[in-house]
């Protein structure tokens, strides 16, 4: 019961989390309006980036955060059997996703901005940056969660010797701030995978239609990789993993879509513009910045 308490109580701080990544900012309604084109453009650009799709998404991952949390303990007990772990090839594949989840994903998100510039791609610079942003925000979102819900992974031991063995109903306000082995919920290396999966999906879906849907399953199917990985380390209980993909999904894609409804934002203006130029000794940082 403390468990589904507490995991109720922390969805809630999920959506919010993702509505305020992406809560544009109110626009003067008194300007006048010359043409019915124009009042349809500044709809657009007032309505929230945060879709009536994303509100169903956040009650699919409500739900299954709480089915999965019944299910904690069995699934971790399956994964953690001898015979499960001597798997060599279970091994290796869990340590190479461990790897993608942290620090693959900012990496890649910061290599493609990086790329971007260098090559003077203004499109693969945007999905760079825009991922990046998605991974760094997500990634403090789950700091906030993992501190308040102070959940114990299931590698740290009981606090009632009488009780040895792992509880995933072990929740402590406000521990995970001051112990690492009460930080398990949400998982922040699935956050982060499925925060560049989002943003990278969300990206292609507005440039390149076509390729998303053979990229993005993709992207997604690496992010559940590292998710299943975290459990197999016995890192995390399920649900910590459904909620972290929660976090990492709902940011990602709520940010990428506030980011391309405002053009002019202080990131965008400040970093889009930039360019890497090579030279007689290296490289060198170029700002374009618009004067208006």
């Amino acid at each position: 019961m403390h468990r589904l308490v507490a995991l109720l109580a922390a969805i809630p701080l999920v959506a919010d989390a993702a509505r305020a990544a992406a809560q544009p900012s109110r626009q003067n309604l008194s300007t006048p309006v010359v043409s019915a084109e124009s009042l349809s453009v500044k709809a657009e650009v007032t309505r929230s980036a945060f879709t009536r799709n994303d509100m169903y998404l956040t009650g699919a991952f409500a739900l299954g955060t709480l089915a999965t949390a019944a299910l904690d303990a069995k699934w971790g007990g399956r994964l953690q059997a001898p015979k499960v772990q001597a798997l060599g090839v279970l091994r290796a594949g869990s340590k190479g996703a461990n790897i993608l989840g942290s620090p693959g994903a900012i990496v890649v998100s910061s290599a493609l901005y990086a790329g971007g510039r260098l090559l003077k791609h203004r499109g693969l610079a945007d999905a760079g940056l825009h991922a990046t942003e998605a991974v760094v925000l997500s990634g403090l979102v789950t700091t906030a969660l993992k501190g308040v819900t102070g959940r114990a992974r299931p590698n740290t031991p009981n606090d009632d010797p009488s009780e040895p063995g792992p509880d995933a109903d072990r929740f402590r306000f406000g521990r995970g701030f001051r112990a690492e082995g009460y930080t398990s919920f949400p998982s922040g290396h699935t956050t982060v995978a499925f925060a560049a999966a989002a943003a990278f999906t969300r990206e292609l879906s507005e440039t390149h239609p076509r390729a998303a849907w053979i990229v993005g399953p993709l992207l997604y199917g690496g992010a559940t990789a590292v998710g299943l990985s975290r459990m197999y380390d016995n890192k995390h209980w399920a649900s910590d993993v459904v909620a972290g993909a929660a976090v990492g999904t709902l940011v990602g894609r709520t940010l990428v879509a506030y980011q391309h409804k405002h053009r002019g934002n202080l990131l965008d203006r400040l970093l889009l513009p930039n360019a890497v130029e090579s030279n007689a000794t290296g490289v060198s940082l170029c700002w374009s910045l618009p004067v208006r």
